[in-house]
């Protein structure tokens, strides 16, 4: 979790009024919010260059999915981090590996390319079939198993192993089960994607981007989330345009129609249940979900 998802939660820790002052409710209302599940993980490592992140991210998760295997304590202050296939590609690279510098550049910093060593400057740009052999004598378990896992090094490789290095980091740092927790017990707030019956309900409040829309009605919080999405930026009508199933209920012939600020007219003739999930898959569509929140009474 990034440190700037880190102070909003500090912040909203902070703000008494919610929860009725209930510090664990409000923390696990902006865990749900903020954590990301398995899924987001494997498709950020899948496509981050975690070589090039800040504070030495790479070389931390490799020690860690390295000291969770042998289970004692290693110094890796010598240790440096090598990219299996290297950042200066030389002829044999080019030739060995197809597309060599489109997957260089997709993938050269990502998780699945990248390893422990101390012979960093002397294996440098040398092809994988000598690479493998320094590796099948390392004393490091990563190092190690990438030459006795695999024959050759391109695109398929990396990705596999990027899946794999996921998955160990998914067991040692699971997502907290904040399902599990008593919706009774939680007053009024929800993530938008979380799962609620919400019958007998009435909204309250839907909040977008920390900022706080009062609603009596769930087709007005619908019309104040479409208001608010449009006037952060006009692409997002593109965006849900381009979304089949929520493009023919919003914009089809209207049997309640209401008419946003930029003039649209929609549909609003939906249950709670429906409106809930029409702002959710815009959410997703937008990359907004960790953004949206609503409150029932």
């Amino acid at each position: 979790m990034p440190t700037n998802s880190l102070n909003k939660i500090v912040v909203g820790l902070c703000d008494l009024s919610k929860e009725g002052g209930n510090l664990r409710l409000r923390l696990l209302r902006l865990l749900k919010a903020n954590f990301p599940d398995d899924r987001k993980l494997l498709e950020s490592l899948m496509e981050v260059d975690l070589y090039h992140q800040r504070n030495h991210l790479a070389k931390l998760s490799l020690v860690i999915l390295e000291e969770h295997r042998t289970r004692e304590t290693i110094n890796f202050d010598d240790a440096q981090v090598e990219h299996i296939m290297p950042q200066r590609l030389n002829a044999e690279w080019r030739l060995q590996v197809a597309n060599a510098d489109k997957v260089k550049e997709q993938y050269g910093g990502t998780l699945g390319n990248l390893t422990l060593t101390k012979y960093n400057q002397e294996m440098s740009n040398k092809p994988y079939s000598e690479k493998k052999e320094f590796y099948k004598d390392s004393n490091v378990s990563l190092t190690r198993e990438v030459a006795e896992t695999y024959n050759q090094w391109g695109k398929e490789a990396i990705i596999d192993r990027t899946k794999e290095l996921t998955d160990e980091l998914i067991q040692i740092f699971p997502m907290p089960n904040i399902k599990e927790v008593n919706e009774e017990e939680i007053t009024g707030e929800y993530t938008i994607d979380q799962t609620v019956n919400v019958t007998g309900k009435a909204p309250v409040q839907i909040t977008i981007n920390e900022n706080e829309y009062p609603v009596k009605t769930w087709k007005q919080m619908l019309k104040i989330f479409l208001n608010d999405l449009w006037n952060r930026d006009s692409l997002n009508y593109d965006r849900i345009k381009e979304n089949d199933q929520i493009s023919r209920m919003l914009f089809r012939p209207h049997n309640a129609p209401a008419t946003l600020e930029n003039g649209t007219v929609i549909e609003t003739n939906f249950s709670a249940s429906v409106i809930l999930a029409i702002i959710t898959k815009i959410s997703e569509i937008c990359d907004i979900t960790d953004q949206v929140s609503y409150t029932v009474k």
